[in-house]
């Protein structure tokens, strides 16, 4: 089986059975995101103590890769801080850009190396962003909040 099977077994898998789907019960935040291109609409759920996102969940109807996308998202969140979450933006976004990765930051990636061929697809790279895009804005709020706005 090539790499590139595994990979899209990886996307169909994540997009037919996504992980940390539904509204976790009493969510510290909560932020919606829309892509009108494409008709995703997603919901994030958000424990957060400190700087560390404890528990992470989404709800909503989005197309195949931003489901997939969300699902490897909110899989790899859990127990990470604001910050490193922030660097898996950076590196997710670079990768579906054709930008060259190290071995550690694909390994930061975890399942979301598999959406690799999205970045062939201009239009759907921001169906696979739509999440990274989502957690930044409430990143920038969380910040805003705390009154710590010079490290947005």
């Amino acid at each position: 089986m090539s790499l590139e099977n595994v990979f899209s077994e990886l996307l169909l898998d994540h997009s037919q059975h996504p992980r940390n789907f539904g509204k976790l019960d009493a969510p510290d935040e909560s932020i919606e995101g829309a892509n009108p291109l494409c008709g995703d609409e997603i919901e994030m759920h958000f424990k957060i103590a400190g700087e560390t996102v404890k528990e992470i969940s989404f709800t909503g109807h989005s197309c195949a890769i931003c489901t997939a996308s969300t699902s490897m998202f909110c899989e790899n969140a859990e127990g990470k801080s604001l910050a490193e979450l922030d660097e898996l933006r950076e590196i997710f976004h670079t990768y579906l850009r054709g930008g060259e990765l190290n071995t550690e930051q694909l390994a930061k990636l975890g399942d979301a190396a598999a959406l690799s061929g999205v970045g062939k697809l201009p239009a759907r790279v921001k169906c696979a962003m739509l999440v990274y895009e989502t957690w930044d804005v409430l990143k920038k709020r969380i910040v805003k909040g705390r009154g710590d706005e010079d490290n947005v």
